[in-house]
């Protein structure tokens, strides 16, 4: 009987363990964290000039994610909504952030696309036009940016001189996804290893806090701007809106 009765407490402890792990995971420097998909089940959308930014207080946090073109009008790199193609302006750049018809959102390095049973590397023309179509099709959305942070393992070097901005980063890990944003300016090699030493996360991918730096957060108290933008917003191109499947 006491046998049985040690047996039974150490099976509870062993199967609490995982809960536990992902309960400590939720609290990972909420600080700098505008959004945490750990804390609170959401869905993404990617939104592409014309755009609207009339506050929609089911959008819990909207935050531009690719580069805007300094010389012509544009989303910079590739760039698609389903069967809209925003842009066929294609990086070498290794960051691809995609998010499906459901609303959830993937990063991969550009070279290394695992998707529907099939390896792509989009730096290789033929794989690169496969996988437009077959995306496209099945009404997925696309935007480029660097890559940080691929499979765990910087995706960087430091650069000698770097100029030092407040930046802003999409991660996932093992619990989920969300949005980083410095306290401080840094250089992309000092936001990548400050994100790395406090959330250890798999990937991470820079979004644009230029002169197109929107942020939006829904408070209890209305909205509140977490970024300036420094243009005209007509000339905004693409946003990352994160919106909550369930209001508390």
């Amino acid at each position: 009987m006491t046998r049985f009765v040690f047996l039974f407490i150490t099976c509870i402890y062993i199967f609490s363990i995982p809960t536990f792990i992902r309960a400590q995971d939720c609290e990972i420097s909420a600080e700098n964290i505008l959004f945490y998909s750990c804390n609170e089940k959401a869905i993404i959308s990617l939104r592409f000039h014309p755009l609207e930014l009339s506050h929609d207080a089911d959008n819990i946090l909207s935050v531009t994610g690719a580069y805007s073109s300094g010389d012509r009008f544009g989303v910079e790199g590739l760039a698609f909504d389903g069967p809209r193609l925003v842009s066929s302006r294609f990086q070498g750049w290794d960051g691809i952030f995609l998010v499906s018809p459901d609303g959830t959102p993937y990063v991969f390095n550009s070279s290394d696309i695992d998707l529907w049973k099939t390896n792509f590397d989009l730096k290789v023309k033929k794989d690169r036009k496969k996988f437009i179509e077959l995306a496209q099709a099945k009404n997925w959305s696309m935007i480029q940016s660097h890559l940080l942070i691929s499979d765990g393992v910087l995706d960087l070097y430091e650069v000698e001189n770097a100029r030092r901005f407040v930046r802003r980063m999409f991660f996932t890990n093992q619990s989920g996804w969300g949005v980083y944003q410095t306290k401080t300016s840094l250089t992309l090699f000092e936001a990548a290893n400050e994100i790395k030493s406090l959330i250890n996360p798999d990937m991470v991918i820079n979004l644009d806090m230029g002169t197109y730096n929107y942020c939006q957060r829904s408070t209890n108290l209305g909205p509140k701007a977490c970024g300036e933008l420094l243009t005209n917003s007509e000339n905004l191109t693409n946003l990352i809106t994160i919106k909550l499947l369930e209001k508390n």
